[in-house]
Protein backbone atom coordinates (compact mmCIF):
# COMPACT_ATOMS: atom_id res chain seq x y z
CA UNK A 1 0.00 0.00 0.00
CA UNK A 2 1.74 3.40 -1.21
CA UNK A 3 2.04 5.91 1.14
CA UNK A 4 1.46 8.40 -2.25
CA UNK A 5 -1.69 6.47 -3.22
CA UNK A 6 -3.23 7.31 -0.16
CA UNK A 7 -1.94 11.13 0.01
CA UNK A 8 -3.95 11.00 -3.26
CA UNK A 9 -7.07 9.63 -2.24
CA UNK A 10 -7.42 11.81 0.88
CA UNK A 11 -6.46 14.84 -1.18
CA UNK A 12 -9.50 13.36 -3.84
CA UNK A 13 -12.16 12.48 -1.19
CA UNK A 14 -13.20 15.79 -0.20
CA UNK A 15 -13.65 17.08 -4.05
CA UNK A 16 -15.66 13.80 -4.42
CA UNK A 17 -17.57 14.19 -1.68
CA UNK A 18 -19.23 17.83 -2.80
CA UNK A 19 -20.28 16.32 -5.84
CA UNK A 20 -24.24 15.71 -5.37
CA UNK A 21 -25.33 12.51 -4.64
CA UNK A 22 -27.44 12.29 -7.80
CA UNK A 23 -24.19 13.15 -10.13
CA UNK A 24 -21.99 10.53 -8.07
CA UNK A 25 -25.12 7.71 -8.73
CA UNK A 26 -24.92 8.70 -12.46
CA UNK A 27 -21.26 6.86 -12.27
CA UNK A 28 -22.34 3.96 -10.41
CA UNK A 29 -24.73 3.66 -13.20
CA UNK A 30 -22.27 4.02 -15.74
CA UNK A 31 -20.16 1.41 -13.92
CA UNK A 32 -22.93 -1.53 -14.34
CA UNK A 33 -23.01 -0.84 -18.28
CA UNK A 34 -19.29 -1.24 -18.53
CA UNK A 35 -19.47 -4.57 -16.57
CA UNK A 36 -21.77 -5.52 -19.26
CA UNK A 37 -19.82 -4.24 -21.78
CA UNK A 38 -17.03 -6.81 -20.61
CA UNK A 39 -18.92 -9.38 -19.62
CA UNK A 40 -18.17 -12.42 -22.33
CA UNK A 41 -14.34 -11.07 -21.44
CA UNK A 42 -14.49 -11.24 -18.44
CA UNK A 43 -16.13 -14.51 -17.26
CA UNK A 44 -14.17 -16.99 -18.59
CA UNK A 45 -10.86 -14.98 -17.37
CA UNK A 46 -12.32 -14.83 -14.06
CA UNK A 47 -12.99 -18.41 -14.46
CA UNK A 48 -9.27 -18.80 -15.06
CA UNK A 49 -8.37 -17.27 -12.03
CA UNK A 50 -10.98 -17.84 -9.79
CA UNK A 51 -11.57 -22.02 -10.43
CA UNK A 52 -15.21 -20.87 -10.29
CA UNK A 53 -17.41 -22.41 -12.97
CA UNK A 54 -18.20 -20.02 -15.69
CA UNK A 55 -21.99 -20.49 -15.73
CA UNK A 56 -21.51 -19.90 -11.80
CA UNK A 57 -19.97 -17.10 -12.30
CA UNK A 58 -22.20 -15.23 -14.35
CA UNK A 59 -25.44 -16.31 -12.53
CA UNK A 60 -23.81 -15.79 -9.17
CA UNK A 61 -21.33 -13.20 -9.61
CA UNK A 62 -20.96 -11.00 -12.52
CA UNK A 63 -24.95 -10.37 -13.79
CA UNK A 64 -26.26 -9.93 -9.91
CA UNK A 65 -23.34 -7.59 -9.67
CA UNK A 66 -24.42 -5.63 -12.62
CA UNK A 67 -27.59 -5.63 -10.96
CA UNK A 68 -26.68 -4.16 -7.63
CA UNK A 69 -24.77 -1.41 -9.42
CA UNK A 70 -28.36 -0.40 -11.05
CA UNK A 71 -30.10 -0.64 -7.59
CA UNK A 72 -27.52 1.27 -6.74
CA UNK A 73 -27.66 4.23 -8.72
CA UNK A 74 -31.48 3.95 -8.59
CA UNK A 75 -32.26 3.48 -5.06
CA UNK A 76 -28.88 4.79 -3.68
CA UNK A 77 -30.06 8.09 -3.77
CA UNK A 78 -32.97 8.15 -1.25
CA UNK A 79 -31.32 5.63 1.24
CA UNK A 80 -28.32 8.89 1.67
CA UNK A 81 -31.14 11.97 1.59
CA UNK A 82 -31.67 13.79 4.59
CA UNK A 83 -34.49 12.64 6.89
CA UNK A 84 -36.67 14.98 8.56
CA UNK A 85 -37.44 14.53 12.56
CA UNK A 86 -39.53 17.46 13.56
CA UNK A 87 -43.31 17.44 12.19
CA UNK A 88 -44.29 19.69 10.69
CA UNK A 89 -46.44 21.64 13.34
CA UNK A 90 -47.43 25.24 14.23
CA UNK A 91 -45.72 25.04 17.40
CA UNK A 92 -42.81 24.47 15.44
CA UNK A 93 -42.19 27.06 12.82
CA UNK A 94 -39.13 28.51 11.79
CA UNK A 95 -37.48 25.67 12.40
CA UNK A 96 -36.00 22.29 11.69
CA UNK A 97 -34.07 19.44 12.60
CA UNK A 98 -33.01 16.56 10.30
CA UNK A 99 -30.68 13.45 10.17
CA UNK A 100 -27.89 14.08 7.17
CA UNK A 101 -25.78 11.10 5.75
CA UNK A 102 -21.91 12.34 6.04
CA UNK A 103 -19.26 10.33 3.98
CA UNK A 104 -16.82 8.47 6.30
CA UNK A 105 -13.87 9.61 4.22
CA UNK A 106 -11.53 6.83 3.57
CA UNK A 107 -13.10 3.44 3.29
CA UNK A 108 -11.55 0.25 3.57
CA UNK A 109 -12.88 -3.19 2.21
CA UNK A 110 -11.09 -6.00 3.24
CA UNK A 111 -11.30 -9.81 2.30
CA UNK A 112 -10.42 -12.66 1.67
CA UNK A 113 -14.22 -13.19 0.20
CA UNK A 114 -16.77 -15.71 -0.67
CA UNK A 115 -17.71 -13.38 -3.66
CA UNK A 116 -14.85 -12.96 -6.12
CA UNK A 117 -15.77 -10.26 -7.89
CA UNK A 118 -20.11 -8.85 -6.84
CA UNK A 119 -19.71 -8.46 -3.26
CA UNK A 120 -15.99 -6.16 -3.52
CA UNK A 121 -17.17 -4.65 -6.34
CA UNK A 122 -21.03 -3.39 -4.98
CA UNK A 123 -19.32 -2.76 -1.61
CA UNK A 124 -16.74 -0.26 -3.52
CA UNK A 125 -19.78 1.35 -4.95
CA UNK A 126 -21.68 2.05 -2.32
CA UNK A 127 -18.41 3.34 -0.43
CA UNK A 128 -18.37 5.67 -3.64
CA UNK A 129 -21.94 6.72 -3.77
CA UNK A 130 -22.02 7.77 -0.52
CA UNK A 131 -18.70 10.11 -0.88
CA UNK A 132 -16.14 7.90 0.03
CA UNK A 133 -12.66 7.11 -1.28
CA UNK A 134 -11.96 3.20 -1.22
CA UNK A 135 -8.96 0.88 0.09
CA UNK A 136 -9.42 -2.76 -1.02
CA UNK A 137 -7.27 -5.75 0.23
CA UNK A 138 -9.87 -8.25 -1.90
CA UNK A 139 -9.68 -7.25 -5.13
CA UNK A 140 -9.66 -8.46 -8.74
CA UNK A 141 -7.16 -7.11 -11.09
CA UNK A 142 -10.24 -5.95 -13.41
CA UNK A 143 -12.59 -4.65 -10.98
CA UNK A 144 -11.13 -1.36 -10.71
CA UNK A 145 -10.98 -0.99 -14.67
CA UNK A 146 -14.92 -0.89 -14.65
CA UNK A 147 -14.88 2.33 -12.25
CA UNK A 148 -12.42 3.54 -14.26
CA UNK A 149 -13.80 3.08 -17.36
CA UNK A 150 -17.03 4.61 -15.65
CA UNK A 151 -15.19 7.71 -15.30
CA UNK A 152 -14.47 7.39 -11.61
CA UNK A 153 -11.28 9.39 -10.99
CA UNK A 154 -8.69 6.63 -10.08
CA UNK A 155 -7.29 8.21 -7.06
CA UNK A 156 -10.51 7.38 -5.14
CA UNK A 157 -9.48 3.97 -5.41
CA UNK A 158 -6.38 2.62 -3.39
CA UNK A 159 -5.00 -1.25 -3.80
CA UNK A 160 -3.42 -2.71 -0.72
CA UNK A 161 -1.93 -6.63 -0.51
CA UNK A 162 -4.16 -8.59 1.55
CA UNK A 163 -1.80 -8.28 4.65
CA UNK A 164 -2.51 -4.79 5.27
CA UNK A 165 -3.78 -3.19 8.47
CA UNK A 166 -6.52 -0.85 6.94
CA UNK A 167 -7.95 -0.66 10.58
CA UNK A 168 -4.86 1.94 10.91
CA UNK A 169 -5.23 3.79 7.82
CA UNK A 170 -9.15 3.97 7.43
CA UNK A 171 -11.62 5.67 9.48
CA UNK A 172 -14.15 2.75 8.72
CA UNK A 173 -13.53 -1.01 7.08
CA UNK A 174 -16.24 -3.30 5.55
CA UNK A 175 -15.01 -7.07 6.13
CA UNK A 176 -16.60 -8.99 3.06
CA UNK A 177 -18.46 -12.40 3.66
CA UNK A 178 -15.88 -15.26 4.14
CA UNK A 179 -15.40 -17.93 2.19
CA UNK A 180 -16.73 -21.65 3.45
CA UNK A 181 -19.78 -24.14 3.04
CA UNK A 182 -21.16 -23.40 6.34
CA UNK A 183 -24.98 -22.93 5.15
CA UNK A 184 -27.98 -25.46 5.43
CA UNK A 185 -30.90 -26.47 3.97
CA UNK A 186 -33.31 -27.78 6.82
CA UNK A 187 -36.08 -30.11 5.00
CA UNK A 188 -38.86 -30.51 7.04
CA UNK A 189 -42.33 -33.22 6.08
CA UNK A 190 -44.49 -32.79 2.95
CA UNK A 191 -40.86 -30.50 1.28
CA UNK A 192 -41.26 -31.04 -1.97
CA UNK A 193 -38.99 -33.45 -3.00
CA UNK A 194 -37.39 -32.35 -6.86
CA UNK A 195 -37.38 -28.51 -5.67
CA UNK A 196 -35.67 -29.46 -2.90
CA UNK A 197 -32.82 -31.53 -4.92
CA UNK A 198 -32.74 -28.60 -7.36
CA UNK A 199 -31.99 -26.18 -4.40
CA UNK A 200 -29.18 -28.61 -2.65
CA UNK A 201 -27.03 -29.15 -6.24
CA UNK A 202 -27.01 -25.14 -6.42
CA UNK A 203 -26.23 -24.83 -2.58
CA UNK A 204 -24.38 -28.08 -2.39
CA UNK A 205 -22.05 -27.82 -5.21
CA UNK A 206 -22.11 -24.15 -6.31
CA UNK A 207 -19.41 -21.85 -5.33
CA UNK A 208 -21.05 -18.68 -4.21
CA UNK A 209 -22.01 -16.55 -0.64
CA UNK A 210 -24.76 -18.80 -0.27
CA UNK A 211 -22.95 -21.69 -0.66
CA UNK A 212 -24.48 -24.60 1.76
CA UNK A 213 -22.64 -28.01 2.00
CA UNK A 214 -25.27 -29.25 4.80
CA UNK A 215 -28.68 -30.07 4.90
CA UNK A 216 -30.62 -31.64 7.80
CA UNK A 217 -33.84 -33.17 7.40
CA UNK A 218 -36.19 -34.70 9.79
CA UNK A 219 -36.47 -39.00 8.93
CA UNK A 220 -38.28 -40.10 6.25
CA UNK A 221 -39.96 -36.54 5.77
CA UNK A 222 -39.49 -36.93 1.98
CA UNK A 223 -39.08 -40.43 0.99
CA UNK A 224 -36.00 -40.87 -1.27
CA UNK A 225 -34.99 -37.62 -1.06
CA UNK A 226 -31.58 -39.23 -0.08
CA UNK A 227 -31.15 -41.45 -3.50
CA UNK A 228 -32.26 -38.88 -5.30
CA UNK A 229 -29.93 -36.17 -3.98
CA UNK A 230 -27.01 -38.70 -5.24
CA UNK A 231 -28.53 -39.60 -8.69
CA UNK A 232 -28.52 -36.16 -9.23
CA UNK A 233 -24.94 -35.29 -7.76
CA UNK A 234 -23.41 -38.01 -10.53
CA UNK A 235 -24.76 -36.34 -12.96
CA UNK A 236 -22.97 -33.11 -12.71
CA UNK A 237 -20.16 -32.35 -15.50
CA UNK A 238 -16.72 -31.86 -13.68
CA UNK A 239 -14.49 -30.05 -16.42
CA UNK A 240 -12.22 -27.33 -17.53
CA UNK A 241 -14.14 -23.79 -15.40
CA UNK A 242 -13.80 -21.99 -18.94
CA UNK A 243 -16.26 -24.13 -20.38
CA UNK A 244 -20.12 -23.30 -20.55
CA UNK A 245 -21.57 -26.76 -19.20
CA UNK A 246 -19.16 -27.16 -16.60
CA UNK A 247 -20.96 -27.47 -13.09
CA UNK A 248 -18.12 -28.30 -11.06
CA UNK A 249 -14.65 -27.47 -12.21
CA UNK A 250 -11.69 -29.40 -12.23
CA UNK A 251 -8.72 -28.30 -10.39
CA UNK A 252 -5.45 -27.10 -13.06
CA UNK A 253 -3.29 -29.53 -11.72
CA UNK A 254 -5.70 -32.77 -11.62
CA UNK A 255 -6.53 -35.08 -14.29
CA UNK A 256 -9.70 -36.98 -15.03
CA UNK A 257 -8.67 -39.89 -12.51
CA UNK A 258 -8.19 -37.53 -9.68
CA UNK A 259 -10.83 -34.98 -10.51
CA UNK A 260 -13.11 -34.20 -7.62
CA UNK A 261 -16.12 -36.11 -7.38
CA UNK A 262 -19.54 -34.88 -6.10
CA UNK A 263 -21.12 -36.71 -3.35
CA UNK A 264 -23.77 -37.32 -0.58
CA UNK A 265 -22.62 -38.44 2.95
CA UNK A 266 -25.52 -39.32 5.40
CA UNK A 267 -23.30 -38.49 8.83
CA UNK A 268 -24.50 -38.38 12.76
CA UNK A 269 -24.79 -34.61 13.88
CA UNK A 270 -21.75 -34.91 15.87
CA UNK A 271 -19.49 -35.75 12.81
CA UNK A 272 -16.76 -33.54 11.98
CA UNK A 273 -17.85 -33.45 8.01
CA UNK A 274 -21.23 -31.89 9.09
CA UNK A 275 -19.83 -29.46 11.72
CA UNK A 276 -16.88 -27.78 10.00
CA UNK A 277 -17.68 -28.52 6.29
CA UNK A 278 -14.36 -28.46 3.71
CA UNK A 279 -14.51 -27.01 0.38
CA UNK A 280 -14.81 -30.86 -1.38
CA UNK A 281 -17.81 -31.18 -3.68
CA UNK A 282 -19.75 -32.82 -0.46
CA UNK A 283 -22.85 -32.65 0.21
CA UNK A 284 -24.16 -33.75 4.23
CA UNK A 285 -26.82 -34.85 5.22
CA UNK A 286 -27.91 -35.06 8.75
CA UNK A 287 -31.07 -37.20 9.76
CA UNK A 288 -33.35 -36.69 12.95
CA UNK A 289 -35.76 -38.03 14.14
CA UNK A 290 -38.03 -35.39 14.79
CA UNK A 291 -38.68 -31.57 14.16
CA UNK A 292 -37.97 -30.27 16.98
CA UNK A 293 -34.34 -32.41 16.96
CA UNK A 294 -33.89 -30.96 13.22
CA UNK A 295 -34.67 -27.12 14.35
CA UNK A 296 -32.41 -27.10 17.41
CA UNK A 297 -29.49 -28.20 15.28
CA UNK A 298 -30.37 -25.61 12.87
CA UNK A 299 -30.29 -23.00 15.04
CA UNK A 300 -27.54 -24.20 16.72
CA UNK A 301 -24.86 -24.85 13.77
CA UNK A 302 -26.86 -22.44 11.17
CA UNK A 303 -26.27 -19.27 12.49
CA UNK A 304 -24.25 -16.59 10.89
CA UNK A 305 -24.56 -18.88 7.93
CA UNK A 306 -27.07 -18.51 4.71
CA UNK A 307 -30.39 -21.28 5.33
CA UNK A 308 -33.24 -21.98 3.63
CA UNK A 309 -36.11 -23.80 5.03
CA UNK A 310 -38.76 -26.35 3.05
CA UNK A 311 -41.93 -27.27 4.63
CA UNK A 312 -45.37 -28.18 2.96
CA UNK A 313 -46.47 -25.15 5.69
CA UNK A 314 -44.55 -22.28 4.32
CA UNK A 315 -46.03 -19.78 7.10
CA UNK A 316 -44.29 -22.22 9.84
CA UNK A 317 -41.25 -22.40 7.54
CA UNK A 318 -40.96 -18.37 8.29
CA UNK A 319 -41.42 -19.06 12.14
CA UNK A 320 -38.60 -21.63 12.02
CA UNK A 321 -36.46 -18.64 9.54
CA UNK A 322 -36.91 -16.25 12.48
CA UNK A 323 -35.52 -18.18 14.80
CA UNK A 324 -32.33 -18.98 12.94
CA UNK A 325 -29.52 -15.77 13.89
CA UNK A 326 -29.11 -16.12 10.19
CA UNK A 327 -28.06 -13.15 7.77
CA UNK A 328 -29.92 -14.75 4.87
CA UNK A 329 -32.77 -17.12 5.36
CA UNK A 330 -35.25 -18.14 2.80
CA UNK A 331 -38.37 -20.18 2.76
CA UNK A 332 -39.10 -22.53 -0.41
CA UNK A 333 -36.06 -21.44 -2.22
CA UNK A 334 -32.23 -21.21 -2.05
CA UNK A 335 -31.50 -18.34 -3.45
CA UNK A 336 -28.17 -15.82 -3.99
CA UNK A 337 -27.37 -14.19 -0.85
CA UNK A 338 -28.46 -10.04 -1.69
CA UNK A 339 -27.79 -6.95 0.32
CA UNK A 340 -30.42 -4.26 0.57
CA UNK A 341 -29.17 -0.79 -0.76
CA UNK A 342 -29.78 0.79 2.50
CA UNK A 343 -28.63 -1.68 4.45
CA UNK A 344 -25.16 -1.75 2.21
CA UNK A 345 -25.16 2.34 1.80
CA UNK A 346 -25.44 2.60 6.24
CA UNK A 347 -21.69 0.72 6.11
CA UNK A 348 -20.41 3.86 4.58
CA UNK A 349 -21.78 7.10 6.00
CA UNK A 350 -22.11 8.41 9.24
CA UNK A 351 -25.77 9.42 10.43
CA UNK A 352 -25.59 13.69 11.55
CA UNK A 353 -28.58 15.51 13.64
CA UNK A 354 -28.45 18.71 11.46
CA UNK A 355 -30.67 21.70 12.78
CA UNK A 356 -31.43 25.22 12.07
CA UNK A 357 -34.29 28.20 12.95
CA UNK A 358 -35.07 31.18 11.54
CA UNK A 359 -33.91 33.95 12.83
CA UNK A 360 -37.38 35.07 14.39
CA UNK A 361 -37.73 31.45 16.13
CA UNK A 362 -36.81 30.84 19.64
CA UNK A 363 -33.64 29.96 19.79
CA UNK A 364 -30.38 28.75 22.15
CA UNK A 365 -31.53 28.68 26.01
CA UNK A 366 -30.16 32.21 28.05
CA UNK A 367 -28.62 32.17 31.02
CA UNK A 368 -29.90 33.03 33.57
CA UNK A 369 -32.81 31.40 33.01
CA UNK A 370 -36.01 33.18 31.89
CA UNK A 371 -38.81 32.82 34.46
CA UNK A 372 -41.24 33.23 31.49
CA UNK A 373 -39.86 31.47 28.67
CA UNK A 374 -39.48 28.07 31.59
CA UNK A 375 -42.96 28.11 32.30
CA UNK A 376 -44.23 28.38 28.56
CA UNK A 377 -41.97 25.45 27.28
CA UNK A 378 -43.58 23.29 30.46
CA UNK A 379 -46.99 24.42 29.90
CA UNK A 380 -46.48 23.35 25.86
CA UNK A 381 -44.62 20.71 27.03
CA UNK A 382 -47.42 19.20 29.64
CA UNK A 383 -50.49 19.81 26.91
CA UNK A 384 -48.79 18.22 23.81
CA UNK A 385 -47.47 15.16 25.50
CA UNK A 386 -48.64 15.05 29.18
CA UNK A 387 -51.85 13.43 31.03
CA UNK A 388 -55.27 14.28 28.76
CA UNK A 389 -56.68 15.53 32.48
CA UNK A 390 -53.80 17.62 33.30
CA UNK A 391 -53.82 19.41 29.53
CA UNK A 392 -56.71 22.16 30.33
CA UNK A 393 -55.28 22.72 33.67
CA UNK A 394 -51.82 22.89 32.42
CA UNK A 395 -53.13 25.81 30.12
CA UNK A 396 -55.15 27.83 32.03
CA UNK A 397 -52.36 28.41 34.29
CA UNK A 398 -49.63 29.05 32.01
CA UNK A 399 -51.35 31.00 29.98
CA UNK A 400 -50.03 34.21 30.94
CA UNK A 401 -46.50 32.90 30.69
CA UNK A 402 -47.29 31.95 26.75
CA UNK A 403 -47.99 35.25 25.90
CA UNK A 404 -45.02 36.91 27.52
CA UNK A 405 -42.65 35.17 26.20
CA UNK A 406 -44.34 35.22 22.69
CA UNK A 407 -44.25 38.77 23.27
CA UNK A 408 -40.42 39.00 24.34
CA UNK A 409 -39.14 37.16 20.69
CA UNK A 410 -41.22 38.92 18.89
Amino acid sequence: MDATDLEDARRAHPLWAVLPVAARARYVGRAAVALLDELDELAPRLAEETGWPRSQLLLSELLPAARGLRALAEDGPRALADTRLTPRAALLAGRSTRVVQSPVGLVGVRGPSASPFAEPLLETAAALLAGNAVVLTAVVPRLRAIFLRAGVPGELLVHAPEDADLDAVCRRVVDLPRPGRRGMLLVLAGAPRERVVEAALWAGFGRHPAAAGRLVMVRDAVPGLVAALEEAAAALKVGDPREPDTDIARPATADTATSPRPSVLVVEPDDPRFLAPTDEPTLVVVETPDVEAAIELAVREARDAPVSIWARDLAKGERIARRIASPAAWVGRHGIATTAVPVRIARHAVPRQLEWRAAWAPGTPKLPADQDLLAAQRTLTEVRHGREARRWPALKVGARALVRAARRER
